[in-house]
């Protein structure tokens, strides 16, 4: 009869522990909250404008929702490692749910896996990241980024002309991706000149540097696909100070990059990089908190402004750094700039 009783005993032990290992591997968090949420966010810096609306969107769609309780923020500087340890901190303060802004997706790869082994639910945005052992990734379509733009500027040419084409960072996953849906579109049309493409890694004096090189070698530039406010705004001040004339243009939300537009009442698209990401990724993280379903793929569908949208949603009073549309919120959360 003890034997018989050990016997069980031993069996339901196993059962547990079978049970805790099942829950634990397949990143559902047991026990879901309706309320005292407290939610982690290690993100990759704050050492640009535009990081620094991510944190305000961040935090104006948190104030939306009573469930959560808490909230914390790290700042990982950019560094892979730093980002690692701000992870394990999070771990320490019994978070309820992970977002996680990567700085280099491959080097973080393993501090998401482990908190969603541990049935922590974790989200990602961004860009794409090569694990599926997290609980949702938000992110936008980035070749979509670079059609948008080139089929805007193949339009305002009327299919016709010669171009040049200013990107990021060679090699970075945004802005390839951005490139290659460009050039897709621009395939479409034979009779668009290509007559070069740079990278400008996202810098204005490098942007405003290769611009000059190009309008002292190409004598008719018709337009300039670039990815980035940062290099079409600098692109565009390289001509006007040579007296050569302004051309349409592509860029994303920056106020800097509009405000020229605007002012020198030049023609230009801004399809926005939106730091609704970070928004987003709160209502996924509280969903999947509170034992909601989702979605192991969020896309962020966006819109981009033409000459008219950017008349009106240009911030001439305001910072250059400020990022237009994405500043929909009360004033309370906007970065003060």
């Amino acid at each position: 009869m003890k034997r018989l009783i050990r016997l069980c005993l031993g069996l339901v032990l196993m059962i547990g522990i079978c049970g805790l290992v099942f829950a634990a591997g397949s990143g559902e968090k047991a026990g879901p909250k309706k309320s005292g949420i407290v939610i982690g966010f290690s993100n990759a810096g704050m050492g640009d404008s535009w990081r620094q609306f991510l944190v305000a969107n961040f935090n104006a769609e948190v104030a939306k929702h009573p469930e959560i309780a808490k909230t914390y923020i790290t700042n990982a500087d950019e560094k892979p490692e730093k980002q690692l340890a701000d992870i394990d901190d999070l771990l320490v303060k019994k978070i309820d749910a992970l977002i996680v802004y990567p700085t280099v997706a491959d080097a973080i790869i393993p501090a998401i896996e482990k908190v969603y082994a541990r049935g922590i639910p974790v989200i990602v945005f961004g860009g794409n990241i090569a694990t599926d052992k997290l609980t949702c990734l938000v992110t936008q379509d980035l070749q979509e980024f670079g059609r948008a733009q080139a089929k805007w500027l193949a339009e305002e040419l009327k299919g016709k002309g010669k171009i040049v084409l200013l990107s990021g960072i060679a090699g970075n996953t945004t802005a390839e991706d951005r490139l290659a849906g460009a050039k897709a579109v621009f395939a479409q049309y034979p009779n668009i000149q290509i007559l070069d493409h740079q990278y400008c890694d996202w810098s204005p004096p490098k942007a405003k540097s290769i611009m000059e090189a190009m309008i002292q070698a190409f004598p008719q530039i018709d337009g300039i696909w670039a990815d980035s406010g940062l290099e079409s705004w600098p692109a565009l001040q390289a001509p006007k100070e040579a007296n050569r004339p302004l051309v349409p243009t592509t860029g994303d939300q920056l106020n800097g990059y509009t405000k020229f537009l605007v002012a020198n009442k030049v023609r230009g698209y801004a399809y926005p990089m939106t730091t609704q990401l970070s928004g987003e990724a709160v209502k996924q993280a509280l969903m999947a908190a509170m034992g909601q379903k989702v979605e192991k793929k969020v896309s962020i569908k966006v819109t981009g402004y033409g000459p008219d949208q950017i008349q009106q949603l240009t911030k001439p009073d305001l910072s250059d750094w400020w990022w237009i549309g994405d500043d929909q919120m009360p004033a309370q959360f906007l970065p003060k700039l």
